[in-house]
């Protein structure tokens, strides 16, 4: 009898799990991703698990955050993920604006990205590769504008790659990992201890993009970071987000906040010639420097431009104080790329010159890029009239 009742119990739980899910879910009745191997018969006593976390991660309402999202589900495994994502996003920020778009044409997704701020996509692992490369090169053109697209974790690289906003060489999955934060004071890690453990899954992924800012790892593969395009981000989230966990949780919620912030990331600052220009920290992983002919200096190297502003040549002196790998970029206001210096290559310690090329008069960014930070002077260029 008891065992009658048992069967009973487990198949009423099954039941629930199906009548949980969509009528026309996105793609059919696939099984649950590989880290959700309890979720695929406990999903109806989820609330009670995540209930056990209520408390300990129990914040305070953001009743200020008026933000528009865009859950970008087209690619999701399946729609529960969406769900339990949205349903995070809009417990947390119940002011915001949440819109979901699950297929349409390339023109369709443009006009729907124009009304947003932020873009989730929770999950990528489907889809076709035409589709998620046009649906990446409307979210190349947001996040130029200075809009904000997060992927959560996938063990799905290939998804990543396609989209085209992220240059992924591999990625996998962990259970239960040890994350290192490198970057413990960036705003998308507020509120998150230096290092932590997970509880569920996470999906470390192996990023070859010389401009991804790592903010934290798992046994030295990227788990958290962002890269800028523009004046917006690309961020990566590689956690699990079937159920509530504080640090994930915090690090989306953080992220979005990010995003509502301004993300002008030079506040111009003359500094008169004869003074050092002194380092400013933004958005905490980036070393800002402003204007001046003066040498800047940092704990990694010493950097200077002369002269500066500049008629046709002028010379960027690095002194490196340790190895390290390192990229250099002249970039545009708009954030074009105008001339690469130097492509990410590994350096010993030593003194480099470099000369900054005859580009169009106007204002441009010097970006020294290493594992550690990115380094920013701004250069003046000016006509010979």
């Amino acid at each position: 009898m008891l065992r009658t009742v048992s069967f009973l119990a487990l198949f009423s739980s099954m039941l629930a799990l199906s009548a949980h899910r969509a009528v026309e879910p996105k793609f059919g009745e696939q099984p649950f991703p590989v880290n959700t191997t309890v979720a695929r018969f406990f999903l109806s006593g989820e609330r009670q698990f995540a209930a056990s976390f209520e408390e300990e991660q129990a914040a305070e309402l953001d009743t200020l955050l008026h933000m528009r999202i865009l859950m970008m589900n087209y690619s999701a495994y399946d729609n529960v993920y969406p769900e339990k994502t949205r349903q995070m996003i809009q417990k947390n920020f119940p002011m915001a604006s949440v819109t979901e778009f699950w297929e349409g044409s390339a023109s369709e997704f443009s006009t729907l990205l124009a009304s947003q701020d932020a873009v989730v996509a929770p999950y990528p692992a489907g889809g076709t590769p035409e589709n998620l490369k046009s649906y990446g090169r409307e979210l190349a053109k947001f996040v130029r504008q200075g809009g904000i697209v997060i992927f959560t974790g996938t063990d799905q690289y290939a998804i990543i790659q396609d989209y085209g906003l992220l240059d992924v060489d591999f990625g996998y999955f962990c259970k239960a990992p040890d994350v290192h934060t490198s970057s413990p004071e960036h705003p998308v890690l507020t509120g998150t201890p230096e290092d932590f453990r997970m509880r569920n899954y996470a999906y470390p992924l192996d990023v070859s993009d010389p401009n991804f800012v790592v903010l934290a790892d798992v046994k030295g593969y990227p788990v958290l970071g962002y890269k800028q395009i523009g004046k917006g981000n690309v961020v990566y989230l590689g956690f699990e987000y079937y159920f509530d966990e504080k640090e994930s949780t915090d690090v989306l919620l953080n992220a979005l906040r990010w995003a509502a912030q301004d993300k002008t990331p030079v506040v111009e600052k003359e500094i008169p010639e004869t003074e050092t220009a002194a380092p400013v920290v933004i958005k905490h992983s980036e070393e800002i420097l402003y204007a001046g002919t003066g040498r800047s200096k940092s704990d990694l190297f010493d950097l200077s431009i002369y002269p500066n502003p500049y008629v046709s040549k002028a010379t960027l002196d690095i002194e490196l104080k340790k190895g390290t790998t390192l990229s250099v970029e002249m970039v545009d206001e708009t954030g074009r790329v105008a001339a690469v210096l130097l492509p990410r290559k590994n350096l010993g310690p030593g003194f480099y010159r470099f000369e900054l090329p005859n580009v169009a008069p106007g204002t441009y960014l010097i970006q020294c890029k290493t594992n550690e930070a990115t380094t920013t002077r701004r250069v003046v260029k000016t006509s010979a009239n």
